[in-house]
């Protein structure tokens, strides 16, 4: 197998690859052999990672989309209620043209799994501004590769941008040549996160990029080229992390962070507005949570119960390898910060991914927010890539503000 570099020694290959391109195998494989593959979703290897998808059928974000680049597989479970359901598993993404995008030969390129630097990346994304995270955003950090895929059915996808599978000219401008380079949805004053924020920690570069034209035929615009960080917080470190907070629809908020160091920056943003202020800025974390250890990370939660497009502004914090105990979750506004540690959670978080582990393949506990009860986005699936710890899956019961364990 493939060694993966620890991050430590990650960050340094990350600066010193800044720029640098490597030839890829063609992203055409026309061959579609059938593979013994386990149906699960869980991410049972290193390079395997889990993002939330929405059918469309009326249950929202209800899905979790597997794929593992050491086998090339991507897998769709639906969850309803106490229902789970392995919808499909195909070789790469099968497109509708007879052609499919081959993951695993973005495999070698890899860096640091847990950071998601290097290799190929997915995200959910609302092409249409329906509310619906019903695409799929896939890009490679330096190699220049975005592709936009439409979910059709059956395990086949429409590819709605770029119109050849051969393309490397980045989005929007942003050339996506780095390997620490990270994308994110965004709702930039539509009212969905239709938007797109591409920037690169360790060098300050951070654009917001929209779509002028369609979801079928996107036309990707940047309306922010900032080169100096965003509104105070520089993204000169190469541990820097940016997340979306829903505050209202059309404003949605950022947090900018920095593992390892404890700074914070909340960041207001107002409709279509090309400025970002800062509102609440630390160096030293927040008062429960330090924000010193690398693999400490942050992601915008649902603690409501509520389908609105509001609902997702809390902000989770959690360490692996510290357990449970270390979750917390705040709310942000303005510049005060309140919250504590939710009831009902019993994940280990017992995988530090940035200790070497010689026990695991493993690279460390993820946190993932999706709509399993029909609840908005307030169900949480704890997974361990590379199966140091079993996944689970709680849901919120929002009467008691606690999680029910369904999995």
């Amino acid at each position: 197998m493939k060694r993966i570099l620890f991050p430590l020694l990650a960050f340094s290959v990350l600066l010193l690859t800044a720029g640098c391109k490597k030839d890829l195998k063609s992203s055409v494989d026309l061959s579609k052999g059938a593979k013994a593959y386990s149906s699960s979703w869980h991410a049972t290897t290193p390079t395997s990672q889990i993002i939330r998808f929405d059918l469309d059928d009326g249950h929202g974000s209800s899905c979790l989309l597997y794929y593992d680049l050491s086998e090339d597989v991507v897998k769709l479970t639906q969850f309803v209620g106490a229902n789970i359901t392995d919808l499909w598993l195909t070789e790469g993404f099968q497109l509708d043209d007879g052609q499919s995008i081959n993951i695993g030969q973005f495999y070698d390129y890899v860096i640091d799994p847990y950071n998601a630097t290097g290799g190929l990346n997915a995200i959910p994304f609302d092409a249409n501004g329906t509310g619906h995270e019903d695409h799929v955003l896939l890009y490679a950090p330096g190699q220049g590769i975005a592709y936009l895929l439409k979910y059709v059915g059956g395990g086949v996808w429409h590819l709605d941008w770029p119109s050849s599978l051969q393309y490397t000219g980045g989005i929007g401008g942003y050339d996506l040549m780095n390997v620490g380079d990270k994308v994110i949805s965004y709702d930039y004053g539509s009212g969905a996160k239709n938007a797109l924020i591409c920037y690169r920690p360790g060098f300050g570069n951070i654009w917001v990029i929209t779509n002028t034209g369609s979801g079928d035929a996107p036309v990707w615009n940047a309306v922010v080229r900032g080169s100096g960080g965003i509104g105070g917080f520089d993204l000169k470190g190469v541990t820097d992390q940016v997340v979306a907070e829903d505050n209202s629809p059309g404003v949605m908020d950022l947090v900018c962070y920095r593992p390892g160091y404890g700074y914070v920056w909340y960041l207001h943003h107002n409709q279509y507005s090309t400025t970002f202020s800062a509102q609440y800025t630390t160096r030293n974390g927040f008062f429960n949570f330090s924000f010193l250890d690398f693999q400490d990370r942050m992601i915008a939660t649902n603690l409501s119960g509520s389908t609105a497009s509001t609902a997702n502004n809390d902000m989770l914090c959690y360490r692996p390898g510290a357990g449970i105990a270390s979750l917390v979750v705040d709310h942000m506004y303005g510049n005060t910060v309140n919250g504590g540690t939710p009831q009902g959670l019993y994940y280990p978080m017992t995988i530090n991914p940035y200790i070497p582990n010689t026990t695991y393949t493993d690279i460390g506990d993820h946190v993932l927010n999706f709509n399993a009860n029909g609840l908005g986005n307030s169900s949480l699936v704890f997974y361990s890539n590379g199966g140091g710890n079993p996944s689970e899956v709680y849901e919120l019961n929002p009467n008691t503000n606690s999680y029910i364990q369904i999995y």
